[in-house]
């Protein structure tokens, strides 16, 4: 493994920088962009998670410089990460199976836990009864860091990736991974990160549940159809075609459509499989009991 960052995925992140903050039209679009987050609320609802929710953990491994590009801090690599809490399996017995759950944009250090417990009490509400392990990375960017939090979230697919294949060799359980919003660019991050290492067995399903990624990225012939052909057992995309968050922001940030507001653009992988959820009310409702599709989230677990 070599620390840092791919020479291509640094060209690929300096091109789109280049073109999206280069112009007016995107200077335009950032203000746009900045005002329409700033107008969505959005939070775990009343349950409130223990401050030692079990979870790998990247806080502080980057930083965000006057040009607006993320950098490593001192101290750390492309794959490294720590962790909070007892996880399981780790001094106790090996569980068969655990959900890793992947968090959203801006949330903080201190809010984390919450929505790893929403996750995990909307799972167990659907009969969910394996550990739920949390991953918690620098999201909590300013609203008008949009792009510089994406590429935290692509370069955290890596630190997760290898806290995935150490807990794989530690405990020998099945992942499954849920990855909510920008979550949902971690999860497929990772999915590449393991098919470069030559991990194919280890994530027995991932779920995207409003997926703040390219809806042509995870197309047979997009940046993470091929690794998602290759590492998942099922890719499960939950998306909605009212998603306020996604249709708006997500569009006027990015200049393209999320999977979570469309599904795939293009063919899937024969792994692959979109679940319209419009019935969700809002993008930050998808994980939560009652008004969510966690259902059909465990639904699908292989």
């Amino acid at each position: 493994m070599s620390n840092g960052t791919d020479k291509n995925d640094e060209t690929t992140r300096t091109t789109r920088r280049s073109v999206l903050k280069g112009t007016a039209t995107a200077a335009v679009g950032v203000a746009g962009f900045t005002g329409s987050v700033a107008g969505f609320e959005g939070d775990d609802g009343d349950i409130v998670g223990p401050a030692d929710f079990p979870r790998a953990t990247t806080r502080g491994h980057f930083d965000i410089n006057w040009l607006y590009q993320e950098e490593l801090t001192d101290g750390h690599t492309k794959w490294d990460y720590g962790t909070v809490g007892d996880i399981p399996g780790y001094g106790s017995a090996n569980p068969e199976e655990v959900v890793i759950s992947v968090h959203g944009w801006l949330v903080g250090p201190d809010d984390a836990p919450d929505h790893f417990e929403t996750v995990k009490t909307s799972l167990r509400n659907n009969g969910y009864t394996h550990p739920v392990i949390g991953f918690s990375y620098d999201s909590d960017t300013r609203v008008d860091q949009w792009w510089p939090a994406t590429d935290i979230a692509e370069r955290n697919g890596a630190k997760l990736a290898t806290f995935i294949t150490d807990y794989r060799a530690r405990t020998g359980a099945d992942v499954h991974l849920i990855g909510h919003s920008l979550g949902g660019r971690v999860v497929p991050s990772t999915i590449k990160a393991l098919d470069s290492l030559g991990y194919s067995d280890y994530v027995a399903s991932a779920s995207l549940l409003g997926g703040a990624a390219d809806n042509d990225s995870v197309a047979v012939d997009g940046e993470y159809g091929p690794a998602i052909a290759n590492v998942v057992g099922e890719f499960d995309n939950f998306w909605k075609s009212d998603d306020d968050v996604l249709n708006w922001a997500y569009s006027t940030g990015e200049f393209d459509s999320a999977v979570g507001e469309e599904g795939c653009e293009g063919t899937p992988p024969a792994n692959y499989e979109d679940h319209n959820v419009d019935y969700v009310p809002d993008h930050f409702s998808y994980h939560e009991p009652g008004d969510g599709c966690m259902a059909e989230v465990v639904g699908e677990f292989s």
